[in-house]
Formats: structure tokens, sequence, C-alpha cells
């Protein structure tokens, strides 16, 4: 076994597990162990072992727990582990207070749309309008002076993207701080409680499948409000509102189908996709499955994007900015 690291103190640590335990292979972002043709880097920590002389130990480090020197935040990394925690942590506080504004302060019917020639362009955190529905009488509704069309809508929003399989990895590392990162040693009560499963208040997280048929819903009326956009008194044309509703729609778009959830549910289950049905849905899993590595990605870029359409709606409500229709046909 030979390990490339410049921290002898890890290594020491190591070579004590590994003879106790026979074989080991691990990777992490920040160690580069080599063991026969085994090089590999990914985010988190893999372990496999073997007991020496042919007897087999459980595997994926199943009951085994990695050396790490103890005290919340210890660690003997030397890159900066604490900043992509440090930045989700706070894009996410951002996020949470910017939502509140807006649903709550700064709300007045007058900054959530502004029409344009006839079209119509609705910020995305207000989208879609329910409010101004027939369906159930939502139109006529005499609703207090507080309710408005996010209010009423932004719970599948919230629901779907906070059960998200990747927003439970940034949560968990941005506010429980288990684990903050790789190697990096995590508070107390987290060792004492441990990872219990989905229970108690995370119960809530099965529940991510059906907050996927509802985002949907919800993606259909975004891209239906991008056609509003397109709709003038003198024909169908283009605006900038349409660039800023269309590329949010886009982003949502991207995110919700990238979900590990509409994966499984598009070729999850089956045993084999060799014929009929099953071929497609294998075809349709792999599909996903691309756009699936870039999940996280999608998740930030949509996130903002919704932030950056609002922006851009009030602004030209409150009169910084004008929007121009660049062609009507």
């Amino acid at each position: 076994m030979e390990l490339k690291c410049g921290n002898q103190r890890t290594i020491g640590r190591i070579q004590q597990f590994y003879k106790k335990y026979g074989t080991l292979r691990l990777s992490c972002d920040y160690l580069s162990p080599v063991i026969g043709q085994s090089t590999s880097k990914t985010a988190g920590v893999s372990v496999i072992m073997s007991a020496l002389f042919g007897r087999v130990v459980r595997a994926l480090g199943e009951g085994i727990k990695l050396p790490v020197i103890n005290g919340l935040g210890r660690t003997d990394r030397k890159d900066k582990w604490w900043s992509q925690p440090l930045v989700m942590g706070i894009g996410l506080n951002i996020a949470l207070l910017y939502t509140f504004w807006r649903l709550f302060i700064y709300t007045t019917d007058g900054t959530i749309s502004y029409d344009l020639q006839g079209s119509a362009v609705m910020s995305p955190i207000f989208s879609p309008n329910v409010l101004e529905w027939d369906l159930f009488g939502l139109s006529s509704w005499d609703h207090p002076s507080w309710v408005n069309a996010a209010i009423l809508v932004l719970w599948i929003p919230f629901g779907f993207r906070g059960t998200c399989y990747y927003m439970r990895r940034v949560y968990y590392r941005t506010f429980f701080a288990s684990p903050v990162a790789c190697w990096v040693d995590e508070p107390d009560i987290s060792k004492k409680i441990g990872y219990q499963g989905e229970k108690r208040l995370f119960i809530f997280n099965n529940l991510h499948r059906y907050f996927l048929y509802a985002a949907i819903i919800i993606l259909l009326i975004k891209w239906w409000d991008v056609t509003h956009t397109m709709t003038f008194d003198d024909g169908f044309g283009v605006s900038i509102g349409t660039f800023v509703m269309g590329i949010e729609a886009f982003l949502l778009t991207m995110y919700v189908t990238s979900c590990h959830a509409l994966r499984h549910l598009a070729g999850g289950v089956l045993d084999r996709w060799t014929t009929g049905i099953s071929r497609i849905r294998g075809k349709l899993f792999g599909k996903i499955s691309i756009i699936n590595s870039s999940h996280g990605f999608w998740f930030w870029a949509s996130l903002i994007f919704v932030f950056l359409g609002d922006l851009w709606v009030l602004a030209v409500c409150e009169g910084y900015f004008s929007d121009v229709a660049l062609f009507v046909i």
C-alpha cells in the first residue's frame, strides 16, 4: 500500500488503520491514495476493506470510522474545505431573507407584474398568479390584504427544493455541520445522535416525489406565462421580459428534469432494460443521468435566476428600467 499525501500525521493514522483491518482503499477530495492502479477523487470518503490472508471484513466502511481529529471543524486538511459550505450557507440565507421581504414586506400589487403593449410579464416569485384565476372563484375572492399569489403557491417549489437530495446535502453541511466536509470533525451532538434516517422532522423528505409531481405542473404554467410575454396587441413578439421569463423557465426545467426522483421514476425498480417499454425507460434513465450529474449547478442557477427575474420586474415596475419589444410580427 502506497499513500501520496503531504501530511505524515494523517498517513500514520491510515497506516495504523490498515494494519488492523487489512487492505484499505480510500479516496477523498484531498488525499490521493494509490493502491495498484486505483487513483480517484470523489466528494466523499469511500472505504473498501478486506482482511489479511483472505478474511473478508465488511465492505464500504460499515461500522468503521476513519480517524479524525476531535473537535468541531478540526481537521488535518490544508485546503479551503470551509469555503463551499460557507458560500452555500450565505446563499441560502440571502434567498430566505429576500423571499420573506418580498412576500410580507414589499409586496404591493403594482410590483409583481407589468404590461407592455398588451403582453404581461409576471415576477417569477409570484408566478403563477392564481389570484387572477377564475378557478375555485379565486379571482373574486375577498382575501386578506397580506395574502398574495406567492403565499398560496410557493409551498410547492419550497417543498420540492427543501426535500431535494442535493438540498439535503447542502443544509446538512451548512446548518447542521453533519458533516461540514470530508474528513472534518462534526459537533458532539451529531456524534451522539448519529444519522437515524429520514425520521421525525426529516420524515417530510420522503414526500419529495410528490412535490415533484406538483412542481411539474408549476413548471408547465411557467412556460404558459412565457407565452403571455409574447402576445402583444399588434401580434406575436419578443421583449426583454420574454428572455427573462424564458431563461428562468429553462433553468427550472433543467433543475426539475435532472431530479434524482424523476430519474428513478423513469427507469428505477426494473431488473433490466432490454425489451419493450423497459428498454425505452432504460434509455430515458441514461439521458436523465447525464444532466443529473450537474443537478447541483441547475439547483443554484435556477434559484438565482428566480430572484434576478423578480428584481427585473420590480425595477421595471418602479421605473428604474424600461422594457422594450425587440420585434413584433
